[in-house]
C-alpha cells in the first residue's frame, strides 16, 4: 500500500531541505509510527511531462522495496526561464502496520535556469549513500557539460536502450563505464535475462557441452513495429552475449568467422522484445527457444524434445519498478554487461 503523506507541496528551490524537515516534524506528531528511511539517492532525469510522471510513479513503487531519496528532474534548455520544485513523502505499510517513508523531490527547470539544476541536485543528495542517475529517454547528443555535471556524483547510471536511436548510444554507455567511476546499467539488458537463462539451460546436460563448439548459425527474431534502432537491441544483446561467452572474434563490422547471424523483425507483441531464437549446429540440427504465452514461460526444443525448466525461465518481473529494484539491490557493477557492450557495439552495425 502506498500513500503520499504530502502530495505536491510546492516549495522554493532554496528551502527544500527546510521544508522536508518541517514535513517530517508534522508527520511525527501522528499517533501511527513512521520511519524515515533511505538506502539510495535516486535521481531520475526526464525531458517531458509524460516521462516525469512515469518516473515519479515508478520510483514511488520501487521505494517500497528500496527506501530512497528520490529526485525527479524535468529539464528543457528551450523555453522561458523557469525553476519550480515540490516535495512529497511516499509511504508504505510494513507487516507490523508501521509506515516506512521515502522522500520525493521534484524539480522542473527550463531556459537559462536549467544550468542551476546540477548543483541543486548535488546539494540535495544524502551524504554517505550511493547515487543512481536514471536517464529516461534517448541519451543526449548535446549540452555535454550539463550531462557531465548531472552524472558527476553518480555511482550508477541507469538507461533503457530500447529508447536508443543509434549504435553510438551504446558506445556512450560503454565509455561512461570505462572512463569514469560510474557503473552502467540497462533496463533492457535485464528484460531478457530469462532468454539467456533458458538458452544456457539447453547446454546444461553433459552431452550438450561439446555442442557449443558446433554452433554455426544463430537466428534472432525481435518484435518490432518500426525501423527504430532500439527495438532491435535485445536481439543484438542476445547475439553479443553468445559470442562474448564463447570467445568469438567479432570483427569491426559485426561479422563472426565461422558463424552466421541472422536478425529478423516480426510484428505483434511488445516492441523491442525477443520473439524467437534458433541455434543451428554443424550437423544440421537446431535448438529453438520460444515463449509459451499461455503458460508465461520460455520453452526450449532440442532434437524434437520440448522442455520448460520453470525454475529459470518463468517470466521475471519486467515492470520498470521491478527492474529498478533489482538494479538497486545489486551492489556491484554488472561485469557481464561490461563484457558484452564492446561486442554489441560492433554487432549493432549489422542492424543499424
Amino acid at each position: 500500500m502506498t500513500t503520499d503523506l504530502s502530495r505536491n507541496v510546492q516549495v522554493s528551490s532554496g528551502s527544500i531541505e527546510k521544508s522536508l524537515a518541517e514535513l517530517w516534524r508534522a508527520e511525527g506528531g501522528d499517533q501511527e509510527a513512521i520511519t524515515r528511511a533511505a538506502l539510495w539517492n535516486v535521481v531520475a532525469h526526464t525531458c517531458t511531462s509524460d516521462h516525469h510522471a512515469q518516473a515519479s510513479e515508478t520510483l514511488s513503487q520501487a521505494s517500497a522495496a528500496v527506501p530512497q531519496r528520490t529526485i525527479v528532474v524535468r529539464s528543457a534548455h528551450e523555453g522561458e526561464a523557469e525553476l519550480r520544485s515540490w516535495i512529497s513523502a511516499n509511504c508504505h505499510l510494513t507487516g507490523d502496520r508501521k509506515q516506512v517513508c521515502s522522500e520525493e523531490i521534484n524539480i522542473v527547470a527550463s531556459g537559462e535556469h536549467v544550468e542551476r539544476v546540477p548543483p541543486l541536485v548535488q546539494s540535495l543528495l544524502l551524504p554517505d549513500m550511493p547515487v543512481a542517475v536514471w536517464w529516461i529517454g534517448d541519451l543526449p547528443n548535446q549540452n555535454e557539460a550539463y550531462v557531465e555535471q548531472m552524472l558527476d556524483p553518480a555511482d550508477r547510471i541507469i538507461v533503457d536502450s530500447v529508447h536508443f536511436d543509434r549504435p553510438a548510444d551504446l558506445e556512450l554507455v560503454r565509455r561512461v563505464g570505462e572512463q569514469t567511476a560510474t557503473n552502467p546499467a540497462d533496463l533492457n539488458w535485464l528484460r531478457f535475462e530469462d532468454w539467456r537463462m533458458a538458452t544456457a539451460s539447453v547446454f546444461d546436460p553433459p552431452h550438450m557441452r561439446s555442442r557449443l563448439r558446433e554452433i554455426r548459425r544463430i537466428r534472432v527474431a525481435a518484435v518490432t513495429e518500426s525501423s527504430y534502432f532500439g527495438e532491435l537491441i535485445e536481439a543484438v544483446y542476445f547475439a553479443s552475449w553468445i559470442s562474448a561467452q564463447l570467445g568469438h572474434r567479432v570483427e569491426a563490422d559485426g561479422r563472426v568467422d565461422g558463424l552466421e547471424y541472422e536478425f529478423e523483425r516480426r510484428p505483434g507483441g511488445i516492441p523491442g522484445s525477443l520473439a524467437n531464437v534458433e541455434i543451428g549446429f554443424a550437423d544440421g540440427t537446431t535448438a529453438t527457444i520460444a515463449r509459451d504465452s499461455q503458460r508465461g514461460l520460455l520453452t526450449a526444443t532440442m532434437d524434437g524434445v520440448v522442455t520448460a525448466p520453470d525454475s529459470v525461465t518463468r517470466t521475471l518481473g519486467k515492470r520498470p519498478e521491478d527492474l529498478i529494484v533489482r538494479l538497486l539491490k545489486q551492489p556491484d557493477s554488472d561485469r557481464l554487461l561490461s563484457k558484452v557492450l564492446p561486442v554489441a557495439i560492433r554487432m549493432a552495425k549489422r542492424v543499424a
